[in-house]
């Protein structure tokens, strides 16, 4: 028994070391070689395959693997051997291996291997290998090598970076910070800047442990006296401005207070200082970056009086957030002459947005010069976007819609996409149903493939051709538009649950659609990091309510990855905001994306005569591309699903409400 334990022992290891060898030395040649299995059958032997290297069972996998070299997801398989027999692989062998195979590494790998090199002390290939990771409890382990490997000058920032932030960190960080306070690096100074971060979030607890790790009593001061304003803010800062501007600690102090009172009350705020500045213009003048951000607040709180805080800053105080929330505050304002100031302040890189080009455009009309406002909206009619249709309205110009192009020849575009790798790796995770796969293996490739509108193209068909709308879309954007056709860029599946829905909610299919499009691609399953569930994108709070007022039961998460329930519940969403809206379209999108209450605050606050206008001032980025995006698809998917073709101008309407304000 001893001997043949012995000798048994011997043949796996033997074979172990004959795997490895195979895997490590084998030139890709090697791995070109045809297989005798049907690429049906290569990927059934796939899945056993799969499932062998999970159990362990060399050797049955050795049996089988020469069938699977040829076979496009075979790398996934070469880091799954790698595991099942790691302890005849070196770090260096397996580092090897994964820059060979250029592949989207499994997070069960990068796991695995990264333990192994902790485990290990190979901090080079921790630094070489983890450094891009946006995992906090990765980045420590990241710091943790550069501090091993004696590199300062990347530990250092390293440190810093990881200290400063609002929240308690992961345990993995411990070895790091203790690092920072022997060195030096986190000093009283930075101690005092995360208490600023963690005053901020209203967190007393981590805020007060952070107080007891100050020594001098200099910072201790300042400790007590954020603690002060952070209760009593207007009457500390009158009361200790001349002093406290003279310090960076002092600025911080006042920094906060300020911007605790102008989340209660921006108004209020801007008075108050305004008031100091009065009184004390010396000490004001010595804290430029308060007023920036007070001036940033009352852009966001669409304050009539923020286009002239911004337009007061210093030129070298302005940058990429103030000088479009100066156009977008002289925009709520018809200001035109402040619009085309604002956008000569921007680099030409900017100005050139089409955004802003379409702006100067019409701020140029207002003005008088309506031939060279002509002329760039002329220039822009060609252009498939928002603006593009935007500029083809005031030139009364058809859109650049094409329904169909000139036909592609197939088999020339699927050799031009399949000779990258990665996308005959896509077509197999999607054919054996992995579909998170595939999209990891798409967002490697758009990181890769940045600027090659043509392969895009080629690319967008095969996904097409898939079925893979998620794929499709994302692959158009990065493609000319007008060289595709409108089913691929626009695809219309479950026509048969949207036109139910619609016929029961009373909402256009083409709005159904895209909606869909822009919050899902069409991918039922998928679930944001918010929570947002589904084709819909529904928050589990919002279909509870919306479930109970149409007489269904309470969906659990599951139940909203189902398409029939997530169409169902979402048009009814959208139907209840469209009678909250008086049947906006533009303002029920604006509440779908960032809630009723905000898209009602944003008709109250709005004076200008121009809808799109209100699009334009929509506060929150992601909701102005939301809506932006959404009037483009409705337009599409008009043409596709009807006879119809509106057109962006006729989304634009003011409410009632708005029309009482513009007439004042």
């Amino acid at each position: 028994m001893h001997v043949g334990l012995i000798q048994s022992r011997s043949l796996r290891t033997l074979l172990r070391r004959t795997c490895v060898f195979v895997l490590i030395l084998a030139t890709p040649a090697a791995f070109s070689a045809d297989s005798s299995l049907t690429l049906t059958e290569q990927r059934k032997s796939y899945v056993e395959a799969n499932q062998l290297l999970d159990r362990g069972k060399i050797n049955r996998w050795l049996k089988i693997r020469p069938n699977l070299k040829s076979y496009p997801l075979f790398p996934y398989l070469r880091l799954k051997e790698i595991r099942a027999t790691q302890s005849q692989f070196s770090n260096h062998e397996i580092s090897q291996v994964v820059k060979e195979l250029d592949i989207p590494i499994p997070p069960s790998f990068g796991r695995w291997w990264l333990n192994r090199l902790l485990h290990r002390g190979d901090w080079e290939l921790i630094v070489k290998h983890y450094s891009d990771s946006t995992q906090t409890e990765t980045q420590c382990h990241v710091a943790h090598a550069k501090i091993k490997l004696e590199r300062s000058e990347l530990a250092v920032p390293a440190v810093r970076k990881l200290w400063l932030v609002s929240r308690s960190q992961p345990d993995e960080c411990d070895t790091v910070f203790e690092y920072g306070f022997k060195t030096g690096i986190i000093d009283d100074g930075l101690i005092f800047k995360r208490m600023l971060l963690t005053k901020a979030r209203n967190d007393s607890h981590l805020t007060g442990y952070l107080a007891g790790l100050l020594d001098s009593n200099d910072f201790r001061y300042w400790a007590k006296q954020l603690n002060a304003v952070h209760r009593k803010p207007k009457s500390h800062i009158a009361k200790n401005l001349s002093k406290w501007s003279q310090t960076p600690q002092g600025h911080g102090v006042i920094q906060h207070g300020i911007t605790r009172m102008a989340r209660r009350d921006i108004s209020d705020t801007a008075k108050f200082w305004q008031k100091l500045h009065d009184i004390d213009s010396a000490a004001i003048d010595r804290m430029p970056q308060i007023e920036k951000s007070l001036a940033i607040r009352l852009a966001w709180a669409q304050h009539q009086d923020a286009f002239d805080w911004l337009h007061d800053l210093p030129d070298n105080m302005h940058d990429k957030k103030t000088r479009p929330l100066m156009a977008r505050s002289a925009l709520a304002l018809e200001d035109w002459n402040g619009v085309l100031y604002a956008i000569g302040l921007m680099p030409v890189e900017e100005a050139n947005r089409s955004e802003w080009r379409f702006w100067r455009a019409r701020a140029l009309y207002e003005s008088g010069d309506e031939a060279l406002a002509n002329h760039i909206w002329s220039n822009m009619t060609s252009e498939h976007h928002y603006y593009g249709f935007l500029a083809a309205d005031r030139m009364n110009t058809p859109y650049p819609i094409h329904r169909s192009i000139q036909p592609v020849n197939l088999n020339q575009s699927a050799d031009r996409a399949m000779s990258e790798p990665a996308i005959p790796r896509i077509r197999e995770w999607l054919a054996i149903n992995k579909p998170y796969y595939a999209r990891r293996e798409l967002k490697r490739l758009k990181s890769t493939r940045v600027n090659d509108a043509d392969f895009w193209r080629h690319a967008a068909i095969q996904f097409n051709l898939w079925d893979w709308h998620d794929g499709a879309i994302q692959a158009s954007y990065r493609a000319d538009h007008s060289n595709l056709q409108l089913d691929i860029t626009h695809p219309s599946p479950y026509v048969r649950l949207v036109r139910r829905e619609s016929l029961r909610y009373g909402v256009p299919e083409h709005w159904i659609y895209s909606i869909m499009r822009q919050e899902s691609h069409f991918v039922h399953d998928i679930r944001s990091g918010r929570g947002a569930t589904g084709l819909m994108q529904l928050m589990h709070s919002t279909a509870h309510i919306t479930a109970n007022r149409n007489g269904l039961k309470k969906p659990t998460v599951r139940d909203l990855q189902r398409a029939d329930l997530n169409i169902r519940l979402g048009v009814a969403y959208f139907k209840q905001l469209l009678n909250q809206m008086n049947n906006n379209p533009v303002h029920a999108l604006a509440g779908y994306n960032a809630g009723p209450i905000r898209s009602k605050k944003w008709q109250e606050s709005f004076r200008a005569s121009d809808p799109a206008i209100w699009v334009e001032t929509i506060v929150f980025n992601e909701t102005r591309n939301y809506v932006k995006n959404i009037l483009v698809n409705f337009v599409i998917y008009e043409q596709i699903h009807s006879s119809q073709s509106s057109r962006i101008r006729d989304y634009l309407k003011l409410t009632d409400i708005q029309h009482a304000k513009t007439s004042e």
